[in-house]
């Protein structure tokens, strides 16, 4: 398998995810091309998820629409790091970590 096949990156979760240029080009997202992206979770089940565009001054970025609701049908809280793999070839999206914030407790004085 080629190295170039498949784009690695991470993400902290929010209430909105927004896409790596190299993928949104990858999907050939436009303003007039919102396709549905197929993800894929920890269980291996694969959902399809609608692609939106915001625009920044005069560039557009790609994200999903209703990305708080895959986060919380996969128990994901806000603050976690995903780490995703996106197949070029099947135009999959997966899910293939999360690693979930720690906060240290405050011990008495």
């Amino acid at each position: 398998m080629k190295t170039d096949s498949f784009i690695e990156f991470t993400k902290v979760a929010e209430n909105r995810l927004r896409l790596p240029c190299h993928v949104s080009d990858d999907l050939c997202l436009s303003v007039d091309n919102l396709p549905e992206v197929s993800v894929k979770n920890l269980r291996c089940e694969v959902t399809n998820i609608k692609t939106l565009a915001e625009r920044t001054g005069d560039v557009y970025r790609y994200g999903f629409s209703k990305w708080s609701r895959f986060l919380k049908s996969n128990q994901i809280p806000i603050g976690a790091t995903l780490f995703f793999k996106y197949v070029k070839s099947s135009q999959l999206l997966m899910l293939t970590k999360v690693v979930h914030k720690t906060t240290k407790k405050r011990g008495r004085a």
